[in-house]
C-alpha cells in the first residue's frame, strides 16, 4: 500500500489518532481506477475534513472529454473512502463540487466517528480489485449475480445498470467496440498517448508506479514481443497500408464478444456531478463482481469520443472516423434499448482466463490547512 507524501508534518498531536486513521482510509481509497492509470488526484486535510481535488493536467487525452473520465475516477475514489471509512469506524457525508468557482475541487468529505458498527461486505475486495484485460470465459452470469451487480449500482442515486447476455447482441456489440482499437492505430493523438504511458519492464514500472506495465495489457506473446515497433507512429502509417488497424480490431471483436455480459452504466444526465456518480455506482459494481470471483474491464473508448462529437468537436477525428463513431454509438444505444437516460460506462465482465497483472500506485498527495 502507497506511503504518504505529506505537505505539512507538524501536526497537533490531538488529532494525530485522527490522522492516523484517514491516512489508512485514503491508501484504501487510492487503489480506485484511473485512466491509463494517471491517478489524477490531490487531497487537502483539515482536522476530521477531507478535500479532494482533480488533477486536470494527468490526463487531457481524447478518452478524458471535459475531465468526464476523471470525474469517473474520482467516484470510484470516494466510494473506496467511504466503504473504508465504515471499516474503520466512521460514518462519511459527501459534498461533490462544493465550491462554485473551482471545478477542480471535486468533493469534501467529512469524517464523523460511528456510534455503532457499522461494516460494508465489499471492503475486502477494495485491494483485490483490479483490471483484467485477458480473454473471458464465454459463460453466461447467473441470475444471483446479475442481481447482486444491478443491486450494487442502485445503491447510488441516479443510476442505472444494463447487462447483456444474449449472444447476437453480444456479437454486434463487440464489433461497435472493437472500433476503439482500429482507431487506436489510426489517430495519432490516440497512438501516442497510449505509447506515452506504456512502462516496458518490471524495474520501472516499480519507479514510477503509474502508466502502463506492458504485462497489464495482458498481449499475447507473440504482438507483445512485436508492441515496441508500434510506438513509431511512421511505422504504424506503414503497416496501415497492409490492413494492420483494421486487422487488430477484427482481432478483437471475439475479446469483447466472448463474455459473461457486457454492461453499461446509465445517468440522468451529462453533468460532471453524474460522472463522479457513475464512478461511485462502478467502483460497487467492480468490488462486488470481484467478491463474486467475476472479472471486468472498462471500455469506453466510444462513449467518451462520441461526447466530443455531440459538443461541437469537428478537429480530433477526421470525417470518415466521426461517422463510424456515430454509428458504433448509435448500434450500442440499440442494443441496450437507451433513450433518455446517458451512457455513462461501459464494460464488460466474465470470468478471465488468467490473472491479471495489478498496476501501483503512486503515494497520494497530501498537504493540511488550519481551520
Amino acid at each position: 500500500m502507497p506511503h504518504l507524501n505529506l505537505g505539512i508534518i507538524n501536526i497537533n498531536e490531538r488529532y494525530m489518532a485522527l490522522f492516523e486513521d484517514i491516512k489508512k482510509i485514503i491508501e484504501y481509497g487510492v487503489t480506485a481506477p484511473s485512466g491509463e492509470n494517471c491517478q489524477p488526484w490531490r487531497f487537502i486535510i483539515s482536522k476530521n475534513k477531507i478535500k479532494i481535488f482533480n488533477l486536470p493536467e494527468k490526463d487531457q487525452s481524447l478518452y478524458n472529454f471535459n475531465q468526464f473520465g476523471s470525474y469517473i475516477s474520482h467516484g470510484a475514489l470516494i466510494e473506496n473512502i467511504i466503504i473504508s471509512a465504515q471499516e474503520i469506524g466512521y460514518s462519511v457525508d459527501v459534498a461533490i463540487f462544493p465550491d462554485s468557482q473551482n471545478i477542480n475541487h471535486v468533493s469534501t468529505l467529512i469524517l464523523n466517528k460511528l456510534e455503532k458498527e457499522k461494516k460494508d461486505e465489499l471492503f475486502p475486495f477494495i485491494n483485490k480489485r483490479v483490471s483484467n484485460r485477458n480473454p473471458y470465459e464465454n459463460t453466461l452470469l447467473n441470475p444471483e449475480q446479475e442481481n447482486k451487480l444491478i443491486t450494487a449500482a442502485q445503491k447510488i442515486n441516479g443510476i442505472e445498470l444494463k447487462l447483456i447476455s444474449d449472444q447476437k447482441k453480444k456479437d454486434k456489440l463487440g464489433k461497435s467496440l472493437s472500433l476503439s482499437d482500429r482507431l487506436l492505430f489510426e489517430n495519432k493523438e490516440l497512438h501516442d498517448f497510449l505509447f506515452h504511458h506504456i512502462i516496458w519492464n518490471e524495474k520501472e514500472s516499480q519507479e514510477k508506479k503509474s502508466g502502463f506495465y506492458i504485462k497489464e495489457l495482458a498481449l499475447p506473446p507473440p504482438i507483445e514481443k512485436i508492441f515496441k515497433l508500434l510506438r513509431s507512429w511512421g511505422k504504424v502509417k506503414i503497416f496501415n497500408k497492409f490492413g494492420f488497424s483494421k486487422i487488430a480490431a477484427k482481432g478483437n471483436i471475439k475479446l469483447y464478444s466472448k463474455v459473461g455480459a457486457i454492461g453499461v452504466i446509465l445517468s440522468k444526465g451529462n453533468t460532471p456531478e453524474d460522472y463522479v456518480s457513475t464512478g461511485r455506482a462502478m467502483q460497487r459494481v467492480w468490488l462486488e463482481a470481484t467478491s463474486l470471483g467475476l472479472s471486468i474491464q472498462a471500455v469506453t473508448g466510444i462513449i467518451f469520443f462520441i461526447q466530443r462529437l455531440m459538443a461541437g468537436d469537428k478537429e480530433s477525428f477526421s470525417e470518415m472516423h466521426s461517422a463510424m463513431i456515430q454509428r458504433a454509438f448509435q448500434e450500442i444505444t440499440e442494443e441496450f434499448g437507451v433513450t433518455n437516460n446517458n451512457i455513462s460506462m461501459l464494460f464488460r465482465i466474465g470470468y478471465a482466463k488468467k490473472k491479471a497483472y495489478k498496476s501501483l500506485r503512486l503515494p497520494p498527495v497530501i498537504s493540511f490547512e488550519n481551520s
